[in-house]
């Protein structure tokens, strides 16, 4: 069939319309497909790490934060019972706080004024394929007349998300949901750190709050377990472990917070990338790949995983040559298991290691300690640092110094100190089999320790 289309997006969540925000501009001729595009409601995606904002300001996209009340976060608190720290990010750079779904109107509205660009209402039903097996285009149905229509095109991305439709047809992940996340909006808030996010540790479980907005600030509540929590386990939830631990300067909105009982509860998910390729269509986004939320890191993932695949699809002549679609998809899928390992590794381990009593308690005195590691370890989180090296060195040296405190504390400490140094291997050995064992040797590691050599200095990070 005669294709209408360069490319084909299905969703236009925040993967889908920055990808056509970003391309759009240079001629390509995109249809932008999903079912609604008002504006959502999301309890995540609200926090950009510096590594995202960079990201997005590399790509010419840098004022889509500008109009609608975003907040400068420029480090994080640590809070763990009387005792606080904080730890800023390094050099001159900024996260945001924002609401996720005024940024995502604002990426949308500038993919959408291209020409470029056409917007499909519908629901994505199916994906085509020749007589070659390769993929070809879409079948959706019309939101407004029910009808069922077709695009055709060279290459078709699939960013829909993670209840993604597709992800059967092009991966073999197998997502697991590791807690939930319970979130409320804190009015006219006064945080014991303006501008940072802030990470409470009392708790069994960690959670955070930051700015919004000018008069709003989000808490995010993690509730452990795969089960959605049930109304009363969750009021117990907060009474037990999270009400005692909020500051006094934040109890008063908090307390209004909860009588308005306005919670959203959202799933949080991990799942590795392991893609299927297939000629004709790739992944993107959540649809391809989950972490946990705690770190922030998603959409730092996402606009670096938009700068790899465009990076290659901007190399090419022009979109007729589908063969060499193919080996800019295959390309795409190792450059970003690289760039992004250190992102997916981080987030659910500092989850684990925040729910661990031992860990917990070394990973806040090694952070308060300041200094080279403080610092290398924040500007792993911000995304600005992505060698593995730094990951899995700092990692080692946190639990280390755990153990060591522990013995030095007390010498009959040492089952303790033994037991933490397992729990540390226990929760660092899968996710590293996960993310880095793809990487075949010895090209795949040499490429990656150049990756991680470049973004380890923040005033690269972004591809060569």
């Amino acid at each position: 069939m005669k294709s209408e289309f360069d490319i084909c997006i299905i969703g236009a969540g925040m993967a889908g319309a920055t990808i056509a925000a970003y391309l759009a501009p240079k001629g390509i001729k995109m249809a932008l497909i999903d079912q609604c595009f008002k504006e959502k409601k999301r309890i995540v995606g609200e926090l950009l790490q510096p590594g995202a904002v960079l990201s997005l300001e590399q790509m010419g996209l840098g004022h889509l934060l500008d109009g609608f009340d975003a907040q400068s976060v420029e480090g994080y608190a640590l809070l763990k019972g009387h005792e606080r720290c904080t730890i800023p990010y390094p050099g001159h750079y900024k996260g945001m706080g924002l609401h996720n779904g005024r940024f995502l109107q604002q990426i949308r509205a500038s993919a959408l004024e291209n020409a470029s660009v056409t917007q499909i209402y519908g629901k994505a039903l199916t994906l085509i394929e020749n007589d070659r097996n390769e993929i070809i285009g879409l079948n959706y149905r019309d939101a407004v007349t029910s009808k069922i229509g077709s695009v055709y095109a060279p290459l078709t991305i699939t960013s829909d998300g993670f209840f993604s439709n597709f992800r059967a047809h092009l991966s073999n992940n197998q997502k697991t949901v590791t807690s939930y996340f319970i979130g409320l909006i804190l009015k006219d808030c006064a945080m014991p750190f303006p501008k940072h996010g802030h990470v409470f540790l009392s708790g069994p479980t960690p959670f955070i709050c930051y700015s919004i907005s000018t008069h709003e600030v989000r808490l995010l509540i993690d509730f452990p377990g795969e089960q959605i929590p049930k109304r009363f386990l969750l009021q117990e939830h907060l009474d037990t472990n999270v009400t005692p631990y909020i500051p006094a300067s934040m109890l008063e909105s908090y307390q209004k917070a909860l009588q308005e009982g306005e919670f959203k509860v959202m799933p949080n998910h991990y799942m590795p990338a392991k893609p299927i390729i297939r000629k004709g269509a790739v992944m993107l986004g959540d649809a391809l790949n989950m972490r946990h939320p705690l770190t922030g890191g998603g959409l730092t993932a996402v606009f670096s995983d938009i700068q790899i695949l465009s990076g290659h699809l901007l190399s090419m002549p022009d979109f007729s040559d589908t063969d060499l679609i193919h080996k800019k998809i295959e390309a795409y899928y190792r450059d970003r298991q690289s760039a992004n390992a250190n992102l997916n590794i981080l987030a659910n381990a500092l989850y684990a290691v925040m729910s661990n009593n031992l860990l917990k308690t070394a990973v806040f005195k090694y952070l308060q300690c300041g200094g080279p590691n403080a610092q290398e370890s924040i500007a792993i989180l911000a995304g600005l640092n992505r060698s593995h090296v730094s990951l899995l060195k700092q990692f080692c040296f946190l639990a280390m110094f755990g153990a060591c405190n522990l013995v030095q504390q007390n010498i009959l400490n040492l089952p303790k100190a033994m037991k933490l140094l397992k729990d540390a291997f226990a929760i660092i050995k899968p996710l590293t089999k996960n993310e880095l064992s793809q990487m075949a040797f010895p090209y795949r590691f040499l490429n990656k320790i150049k990756t991680a050599a470049f973004f380890d200095d923040p005033k690269n990070c972004q591809r060569p």
